[in-house]
């Protein structure tokens, strides 16, 4: 009989219905609206308040009860205005979650966690070609009046190697969002996967100095540019410090021919990390050499000093004398042998820091190699950094090649811990448990055996504080 609507009534006893854009439903059009009907709803609605009244009383009574029973968290509650910790170490608290989840809620607590969030949720954005995404729209969202992320965001990383449902990309996916760009004040980081030579060219033209002048690091995975685009490209990049190669282009000429005439990489370039062995990378490891003027403090050459040791030695020819840092990933015996004979580290005099991965290889095997590797380490060493993989804890295996007795644990420490390495700081062993379908119990078995054998097997390192050990599944 009555609702919340706007009600008309009528004015004069002869009008026929209810008035226009009334309802229906609201006075029946046999019928006059009497004062009955009028008083009615009056009562309805007073009864109506009257119970909504109720409630919000007994609500008020609930809260009064909490704040008496709670009164230190209540009081506590209405004080927070923002973190009290120091930004630093608030930003690791927020930074430890690592669930955007928790990161939104946080955001929401107050406008001074709000600014802290703000930093780690928009730190990285990703731009898709994927137009089969209609729920992703970044540059609407971007375009936005209301739209504040641009100070806070360091990594763009930009995607157009994905097809939409048609089986091509849109035209124009790029040029919505290279205009935005120049907003981007706080970039350092850039990550660009299957763009074009044109793509490319959109980016430079679109970036101002101010802002390629700030850019740290690029990552450029499997793009579609010739080399003389993408050494353009990065040439752009005054203060670029990291590059990072993955499959970068594609072309079947001699690399010495592809590298001829091309400008030279940034001077400020210290860190080249190559995410495959293509012959490819084989044209950027030639252009460093023939082009660069400046030193390389660190490289994670991936598979290439294995699968190209020529191509590697000249490059440690030229560079070996200033690296710092590097990274050798060893799996199976042949490549283990191979690194024995190569000569590498007799090439790396300065070098602080070696980072040694033993892909998924059994513990035993790697153990085997172990010894021999560590002793060709030149005596500049500082960190040693070393990866492997476990299959089964050291107790269940029964084979006498598996035992860890076969090893002579307490040379190996005095060695660690003697004349020969008086720079060594930190041995740090990870350890990734590979047992996928062994139980929770199990595992956590596994990691405080793995745990409490190290500093058995390396007691002088475990007592001068420099071994470190991770586990992890």
């Amino acid at each position: 009989m009555h609702t919340h609507g706007r009600r008309d009534v009528p004015q004069y006893p002869n009008q026929q219905g209810p008035a226009r854009g009334a309802s229906s439903s609201r006075v029946p059009p046999s019928r006059t609206l009497t004062l009955s009907d009028v008083y009615a709803l009056v009562k309805s609605m007073d009864a109506r308040m009257t119970v909504q009244e109720a409630k919000l009383q007994a609500q008020e009574e609930e809260i009064l009860v909490l704040k008496r029973d709670n009164s230190e968290l209540w009081q506590e509650i209405h004080r927070l205005k923002g973190p009290r910790f120091p930004f630093e170490i608030f930003s690791l608290i927020i930074l430890s979650t690592g669930e955007k989840e928790a990161l939104t809620t946080f955001s929401l607590v107050s406008r001074g966690w709000m600014s802290v969030t703000r930093r780690v949720l928009f730190k990285r954005i990703h731009h898709y070609t994927a137009m089969w995404r209609p729920q992703i729209k970044l540059v609407s969202i971007l375009n936005n009046e209301h739209c504040t992320i641009f100070p806070y965001v360091q990594t763009i990383a930009i995607s157009g190697s994905t097809l939409d449902s048609s089986g091509s990309q849109a035209d124009d996916w790029m040029d919505d969002f290279v205009c935005l760009i120049p907003k981007f004040v706080a970039l350092r980081s850039l990550i660009v996967h299957g763009l074009g030579s044109q793509d490319l060219q959109k980016i430079q033209r679109s970036m101002p100095h101010s802002i390629k002048n700030n850019i740290k690091e690029v990552a450029i995975d499997n793009a579609g540019s010739h080399m003389p685009g993408f050494a353009a490209f990065l040439s752009m990049f005054t203060a670029l410090e990291t590059l990072t190669s993955g499959n970068s282009y594609s072309e079947y000429e001699p690399v010495s021919k592809l590298t001829q005439g091309l400008v030279s990489p940034p001077s400020s370039i210290r860190e080249l990390l190559f995410r495959t062995s293509r012959r490819n990378d084989l044209i950027i490891l030639d252009w460093f050499v023939n082009f660069h003027s400046s030193r390389i403090d660190f490289i994670d050459p991936h598979f290439l000093p294995s699968e190209r040791p020529v191509e590697f030695q000249r490059f440690l020819t030229r560079f070996g004398s200033t690296l710092s840092k590097i990274k050798f990933f060893i799996s199976g015996d042949h490549q283990a042998g191979q690194f024995l004979s190569s000569g590498y580290c007799a090439a790396l005099p300065q070098l602080k820091s070696i980072e040694l991965e033993f892909g998924w290889q059994p513990l035993p095997w790697t153990i085997k190699w172990l010894p021999k590797i560590l002793a060709l380490l030149p005596t500049s060493i500082e960190e040693v950094i070393l990866f492997m993989t476990i299959d089964l804890p050291p107790s269940e295996r029964v084979a006498p090649e598996h035992k860890l007795h076969t090893i002579d644990w307490s040379r190996l420490d005095r060695s660690l811990t003697g004349s020969q390495y008086l720079s060594l700081r930190i041995l740090k062993i990870g350890m990734l448990l590979t047992a996928n379908l062994y139980s929770v119990e199990k595992k956590l078995r596994m990691k405080q055996e793995m745990k409490e054998m190290w500093p058995k097997l390396l007691p002088i390192c475990a007592r001068q504080g420099i071994l470190e050990t991770y586990i992890g599944w």
